[in-house]
């Protein structure tokens, strides 16, 4: 299979706004691990009770992991960007194959949160409606 002009025109306008989104991505992470380690001094300033019996670490803690967990695929992205682009540039082909793995698992890994996330909504809606038909 050979890729077309406009086939790697595509491709280079796609990678570079992947770049473009990845480095917002980073900045995003960069941002959440800067909440995290403050996050705990604002709260800790919070009437008591206001949390809902939670201590101001956990927030921070939720900050870290979400930071940690966001930045497994955007460096995929970031990776899919910068591969892709010098794959077109240097006509490599085994870049750019490098390149769309990086792709599908920046797809594969969103998409498994997106299973995660749905099925956790599904339970906290289950569990909601068990406890409101056992209080009523």
């Amino acid at each position: 299979m050979q890729l077309t002009d406009q086939a790697k025109k595509y491709l280079l306008e796609a990678a570079k706004w992947a770049n473009f989104i990845a480095i917002f991505g980073f900045i995003a992470i960069g941002l959440l691990i800067i909440m995290s380690f403050s996050i705990g001094s604002i709260m800790a300033n919070m009437p008591e009770g206001s949390l809902g019996g939670l201590s101001p670490k956990f927030f921070s803690f939720f900050y870290l992991i979400a930071a940690g967990i966001y930045f497994i695929p955007v460096f995929f992205l970031f990776q899919f960007g910068q591969k892709t682009k010098q794959a077109l540039l240097d006509d490599d082909h085994n870049l750019l194959t490098f390149g769309l793995k990086k792709l599908r698992s920046h797809y594969k890994f969103v998409g498994i949160l997106f299973i995660i996330f749905i099925s956790l909504y599904l339970l906290l809606i289950i569990f909601g409606a068990f406890g409101a038909l056992a209080m009523g």
